[in-house]
């Protein structure tokens, strides 16, 4: 009977379908992990059906109730078979007699599902879905899926350790918990349970609700009390699905006991206090501090003192080279006064113009932790040594260039201070007897100042001179700023020119005069004269009294130049003194010189004394111009002035008294005679004009 049965459902199985209206439909439903929900399978046929298969793979979190399927109203005569295999829930209805489902529409069976501990929604998606008729033949089938859904709460948190780390003692540190609800129903966290409630609290007011998909943050404060390495826990109570609820809070609080060497500054050459503050949450008894000092410290001896801090403590301090060692101990072990403040301090002497960081090499900071001794410095702090210092500017050479014996030799220089502290001049010295310096020492220069020193150069003796200034200041990097001074001395001994205006017929009078310091035994120049209008003669020269005695000779260099000797056969000199000394004549080539401006000039000048000696201090080249002007008609004598006197001379002339005449023939007749001597008389008379 049971093979024909099997025979019967394969023959029903391959029957040619019949097109209607047939669906088959899964219920969905919604339960809390590990609830048992019940899932229809309701059937709306338009053809009579006998025979109902499906087929639904299952999540592997779905567990089908053994002994869970029942048969709907629609079939209460008939089979039920609903079992699993291979993931695949297989539900078989049947009836042995074919007969019809009752009815249109309604359950035709169902079953119990046992739900997972993961909130998600899985669809029943049948791959199999066969529906039979009475007679045989497999019916066209649609299918309506279901799904199921297992609602809950799950905490996903950040992570799973905090730690604070190395964090001292005596403060507050505050660390954060992401918390993000990744379930599908409201996340509830009602209490944090910490496992050491005296160190560790939260801000977090509770109960604190997270809805799906949102997520807050748990407030973690850590307050240490006390040194150590530490493990605990925060016990996070909610309604998670997952039960990994528990945060590890690991921390390794330490006490502060830092060591600062506090800042200072100074001026090199000069002393500063180097203080030494520790705060300290232990109870520090003694310390030990090593200082390699830089090349801009030098220690002054016997100068570390330990501070009011200090109990009964005794103190070693040695110097080895430039490493300082301070150590500071209580027998009885007594610790340091307070928690903050100077242990002590010592003087150091600047060096240089370079600050430096000063920072102990070594620190030990002793406290007794649990019956032993540690070396429990947490940190050390060097501080920055300021050295102020002069730089001293100014010029390496001074030269006094010429200067007259008749003056006072000096010359100022010019000394700047380019430093941050004032710059002190103790010392000048010179290695030339006649020189010094006119101000008071020392002298102080203020930060970007400057002064003058007056040197002055004693000496009349006329030669040049040189010497080395030494300048000795505080400039940690010059102490000796040397100075090379030079000049020369000078007798005062010049020559002067000046050349009077001529008529264009008129001899050319050129003055020359002398300052003299030293008596003038000699002088020699050279007259430089417009030749192609001017000439010498003999004795064209005219001596004033200052010259009396000297004797002048002269030679032609070339068509423009004179060259003079003056000089006393007898030995006289022309004293010291100002003025003139003689007049140099140049006669006119020709009475049609241009008129207009000229220039003669002296060179190649000598000035000779009795000791043989140039004693010449002027240019060697004096100019001055001078104006040839037409000669006026009727001045026989070229004064500038027609007068009575001039037609004497005419009446002299003509008389021949005298052998030369100018101006004279002012008729213009080609003759001078007593006619013209009468014109002017007439001229001065004013009768006539010209």
């Amino acid at each position: 009977m049971k093979q024909r049965v099997i025979l019967m459902f394969a023959g029903w199985l391959i029957a040619t379908a019949i097109s209607a209206n047939n669906t088959i439909t899964i219920s969905s439903t919604q339960g809390a992990p590990g609830e048992e929900v019940t899932i229809s399978i309701g059937l709306e046929n338009s053809d009579a059906v006998s025979t109902m298969q499906v087929s639904i793979p299952l999540d592997e979190s779905l567990t089908l109730v053994e002994s869970s399927g029942q048969l709907g109203s629609r079939c209460t005569s008939y089979s039920l078979t609903v079992g699993v295999k291979e993931g695949v829930l297989h539900v078989f209805v049947y009836s042995l007699s074919m007969a019809a489902f009752t009815d249109n529409s309604g359950e035709v069976a169902s079953f119990k599902l046992q739900l997972g501990n993961q909130p998600q929604t899985l669809s029943l998606i049948p791959v199999k879905a066969v529906l039979t008729s009475p007679t045989g033949q497999t019916l066209d089938t649609s299918v309506n899926s279901g799904s199921v859904t297992t609602v809950c709460a799950k905490a996903q948190y950040s992570s799973m350790e905090v730690d604070f780390g190395e964090v001292p003692i005596r403060s507050t540190y505050e660390r954060t918990v992401t918390v993000t609800n990744v379930g599908n129903d409201d996340l509830t966290i009602t209490d944090l349970i910490f496992s050491d409630i005296n160190v560790f609290s939260s801000t977090n007011t509770l109960p604190m609700t997270i809805t799906a998909g949102q997520s807050k943050t748990l407030n973690v404060t850590y307050a240490p009390v006390e040194r150590g390495s530490i493990s605990k826990t925060l016990k996070v109570e909610c309604n998670s699905v997952s039960k990994l609820n528990t945060i590890t809070l690991k921390a390794k609080p330490f006490a502060v006991n830092e060591l600062h060497i506090q800042p200072t500054s100074g001026i090199s050459d000069e002393e500063v206090t180097i203080s030494m503050v520790m705060n300290n949450m232990d109870d520090i008894s003694g310390f030990q501090v090593e200082f390699d000092l830089p090349s801009q410290f030098e220690y002054v001896d016997g100068s570390f003192a330990p501070s009011s801090r200090k109990q009964d403590h005794q103190t070693i301090t040695s110097l080895n080279g430039q490493k300082l060692r301070i150590i500071a101990y209580s027998a009885t072990d007594k610790p340091l006064i307070g928690e903050d403040g100077e242990i002590g301090s010592f003087r150091v002497k600047l060096i240089g113009r370079n600050g430096t960081t000063l920072t102990p090499s070594k620190t030990v900071l002793s406290a007794t932790i649990n019956n032993k001794v540690e070396n429990v410095v947490s940190a050390v702090y060097g501080g920055y040594i300021t050295i102020q210092s002069p730089q001293i500017n100014c010029d390496n050479t001074l030269n006094f260039g010429a200067v007259s014996v008749t003056e006072s030799c000096k010359k100022t220089l010019t000394v700047r201070n380019y430093g941050n502290a004032p710059l002190t001049i103790s010392r000048v010295t010179f290695d030339n007897e006649h020189m010094s310096i006119k101000e008071e020492l020392p002298i102080v220069i203020s930060s970007w100042g400057n002064k003058t020193l007056t040197v002055d150069y004693s000496s009349v003796e006329q030669v040049a001179f040189e010497g080395t200034m030494n300048i000795y200041s505080n400039d940690p990097d010059q102490r000796l700023k040397t100075v090379t001074v030079s000049g020369s001395r000078f007798a005062p001994n010049y020559l002067g020119i000046s050349a009077n205006n001529v008529f264009r017929n008129g001899n050319l009078e050129v003055n020359v005069s002398v300052d003299n310091y030293d008596a003038m035994t000699g002088l020699q120049f050279d007259i430089v004269y417009p030749g192609q209008y001017f000439e010498p003669f003999d004795n064209n020269y005219l001596l004033t009294d200052r010259a009396t005695g000297m004797t002048v000779t002269t030679r032609v260099i070339d068509s423009n130049t004179l060259r003079c000797f003056c000089y006393f056969l007898t030995g006289g000199q022309v004293a010291a003194g100002n003025g003139k000394i003689m007049t140099m004549m140049l006669q006119p080539t020709s009475g049609n010189i241009p008129a207009g401006n000229y220039n003669v000039s002296l060179t190649n000048i000598k000035f000779g004394t009795s000791e043989l000696d140039n004693k010449y201090a002027g240019a060697q080249t004096l100019m001055d111009d001078f104006e040839v002007i037409d000669a006026l008609k009727g001045d026989a004598n070229n004064d500038g002035v027609v007068d009575a006197q001039d037609a004497s001379l005419v009446l002299q002339y003509v008389a021949k008294k005298i052998d030369t005449i100018q101006n004279a023939d002012v008729n213009n007749d080609g003759v001078v005679d007593a006619q013209d001597a009468s014109l002017i008389l007439q001229y001065v008379a004013k009768k006539i004009s010209w």
